[in-house]
């Protein structure tokens, strides 16, 4: 047999395997993943029901961009009971107290670099648990106290959030990703300390379960959630993920509004 053929077969195995081995938990994405990523969404009925249903057999935990201002009625209304990520992987939280149990902040240097790339644009930019309306674009805002955890920019114009990024990158002590809005057309940046991606939190949040990374799924549907992938033992992506998510993946599902969330829970429940 052909050498390159006899790997892909084994390899195709392999994810076999995986795909049917008994998981101990599902961290998911919200936005594009529980949730249509479109203002105001919430979980289908059938998603509530599922999680209702399997949530005794199987750990389940959000990992979201949101600050608990706005992910706390998702969260509520999915009636989730394990800590949860927020914040674009700078806390984790009890979702039903909103006890942060930990929590990773930027550097008061590092704040002030990334206002002044922010400067000379219009965007919005929120830090912390502020909303929409709360915040003011950056050459508006005054100085900024510390224990800033994350700080968002809001509804960017492709082109500019790819400027940006590429400033972004240039700083070693932060780490910031582009993803679809929630609440604009275009593009939100959220930006964190560099030890405070998903990745980061979902090997914290696993300490806390008592949760081995080979024993979990992660499920996501943006280019942040490259970072959930690289926290967990098997990679599922939505089928409204993006191609580079899908490319990561071990697996491709329904999309959220066929509710693919809930019936990869139901599979492994």
């Amino acid at each position: 047999m052909d050498l390159t053929k006899e790997l892909s077969i084994l390899s195709s195995g392999t994810v076999i395997l995986n795909k049917f081995m008994k998981y101990k938990a599902i961290i998911f994405d919200l936005d594009g993943t529980a949730i249509p990523n479109a203002p105001n969404s919430m979980p289908s009925q059938k998603l509530i029901d599922t999680v209702k249903e399997c949530k005794d057999s199987i750990i389940l935990c959000a990992a979201t961009g949101r600050p608990i201002t706005n992910a706390k009625p998702i969260l509520e209304a999915l009636n989730l009971s394990q800590p949860c990520i927020i914040s674009a992987g700078t806390q984790i939280v009890d979702p039903a107290s909103g006890e942060i149990i930990w929590e990773a902040v930027i550097n008061d240097s590092d704040i002030q670099k990334v206002m002044n790339i922010c400067k000379p644009f219009h965007y919005e930019v929120l830090m912390r648990n502020e909303l929409i309306g709360e915040g003011a674009p950056a050459h508006l805002r005054k100085k900024i106290d510390g224990n800033v955890n994350v700080i968002y920019v809001m509804g960017c114009a492709e082109s500019d959030a790819r400027g940006m990024l590429a400033d972004f990158s240039r700083l070693e002590n932060i780490t910031a990703a582009g993803v679809t809005s929630w609440t604009h057309e275009g593009v939100d940046i959220h930006i964190t300390h560099k030890n405070a991606t998903k990745e980061h939190a979902v090997q914290e949040l696993l300490k806390i379960l008592n949760v081995d990374k080979d024993e979990v799924i992660g499920a996501g549907d943006a280019d942040n959630d490259v970072h959930l992938f690289a926290g967990v033992g098997y990679k599922v992506a939505m089928g409204n993920a993006t191609d580079r998510l899908k490319s990561l993946a071990d697996e491709i599902i329904d999309s959220v509004d066929e509710d693919g969330l809930a019936s990869l829970i139901k599979e492994h429940s």
